[in-house]
């Protein structure tokens, strides 16, 4: 089936933007070439092509509900990049969980010690002035809370940006806070 612009401002894309539907994803094929798709209402671009092939990605984004505000955008948020980079964070935060399972061995069996610790990180947020500040609280209440409890921290941490030191120190915070 022929892609018709509706937020477009061409009156057609002149049969170059096609939509099919097969083995449960809506595909965009622009010219030749199969350059996104929605799958289990998640949208997936291959790649961004030419000005007319994003044009059609955009105006297929953007009928099926997605947002789609320009090249770097839609790239950001539905590129196969983007994709892997939350499998990523999913998989390295499985780890984290992985690392405090209670296998009756581990000194911080009652959830508690976990949500106290994880109560005082998060204060960080409010005491720190900046990313620098909220980074060194965090990382002194789990080191108060954990570091006699096996919390290893890299040897190489203070050389990581803040950004990467967040990032890590989330991860952490996120599985002192579950229920």
């Amino acid at each position: 089936m022929e892609l018709m612009p509706r937020y477009d401002s061409r009156g057609s894309f002149g049969g170059k933007a096609k939509v099919r539907v097969e083995d449960g994803k809506t595909i965009l094929r622009s010219y030749t070439t199969d350059v996104a798709y929605i799958k289990d209402g998640k949208a997936y671009v291959n790649g961004l092509y030419s000005a007319t092939t994003t044009r059609h990605i955009k105006e297929f984004l953007l009928q099926n509900g997605f947002k789609a505000e320009n090249a770097r955008q839609i790239l950001k948020d539905y590129g196969l990049q983007a994709h892997e980079k939350d499998k990523k964070k999913k998989a390295e935060k499985k780890a984290v969980k992985a690392k405090f399972v209670d296998d009756g061995t581990n000194p911080l069996r009652d959830r508690s010690d976990f949500n106290m610790v994880g109560m005082a990180m998060a204060m960080g947020d409010v005491f720190g002035q900046n990313q620098k500040e909220k980074n060194a609280w965090k990382l002194r209440m789990a080191k108060a809370g954990l570091e006699s409890k096996g919390l290893d921290i890299p040897d190489d941490w203070d050389t990581l940006s803040e950004d990467e030191k967040e990032r890590r120190l989330k991860l952490v915070e996120g599985v002192m806070n579950e229920k």
